[in-house]
This record gives C-alpha cells, sequence and structure tokens, in this order.
C-alpha cells in the first residue's frame, strides 16, 4: 500500500490526486510497493525556515525532501502489520512552482509532479551526483 498525506494550505490550488499518482508511479517505477510519504505546499516563509534551520542554506528554494532512513534500510525498520513504512518528507515552494511553471510553460501542477518525483528519489537514496 502507498500512502500519501497531503498538507496543503488553503490558498494553494494544487491536483490533489495527480500528486498521489506521481508518487505511486514513481515508487513503481522503483520496486516500493509500501510506503508512505508525507508531501507539504507551503510558500515562500515556511521553506525558507526550513531551509535555512534544518538544512543550514541561506534564503528559499524550491523543493526539500528529508528521508526518513538511510538507503536500503526501509525493511529493517520495525512496524505494525499494517503501517507502511514511512519514507520521509517533502515540503514544495508553491510560489517556487508557479514561477517555474511559468518560465518553463508548464502547468503548475506539472511543475509540483516534478518536484514530487525530484524529492522522492532524495527519499529513496538518490542524489545529484547519482
Amino acid at each position: 500500500m502507498i500512502q500519501v498525506n497531503l498538507f496543503v494550505g488553503s490558498r494553494y490550488p494544487v491536483d490533489r490526486k495527480q500528486i498521489r499518482q506521481t508518487v505511486a508511479r514513481v515508487l513503481q517505477e522503483y520496486g516500493v510497493k509500501e510506503a508512505q510519504v508525507d508531501i507539504s505546499i507551503v510558500g515562500k516563509r515556511k521553506i525558507k525556515q526550513l531551509n535555512e534551520t534544518k538544512l543550514k542554506h541561506r534564503g528559499t528554494t524550491d523543493v526539500l525532501s528529508f528521508p526518513q532512513h538511510d538507503r536500503g534500510q526501509l525493511k529493517d525498520f520495525p512496524l505494525p502489520a499494517n503501517v507502511p513504512p514511512h519514507l520521509g518528507d517533502i515540503v514544495i515552494s508553491y510560489p517556487a512552482a508557479l514561477e517555474n511553471a511559468r518560465r518553463f510553460g508548464k502547468l503548475v501542477d506539472k511543475q509540483i509532479s516534478f518536484f514530487v518525483e525530484h524529492a522522492l528519489l532524495h527519499l529513496l537514496g538518490y542524489h545529484h551526483d547519482d
């Protein structure tokens, strides 16, 4: 079972179904059959605060990912039988998605899906140099 927990501010119109479909597709492509992931869509102030306090980077960014486990450890973490392992958290800046969508001539929901896919790969243990 793939479980997606979405936390979206009411002023950010997003296609929740498309986000869930993106998560399911990416995890299926990487052979993950059971997992849960938390995805938050936030504004510039919140993503800047997380970027600076959690990652010690200055300023705002477009997407952040916070893995729950190191690569390959998902099966080693004991959970109740009906609870899928938690991959981690994804935080997406809606204003950055809007700006990038305009710049690249995409729909905002397509840009958000791109950010979700990128962040999921980080949660699965893949990094920019892989």
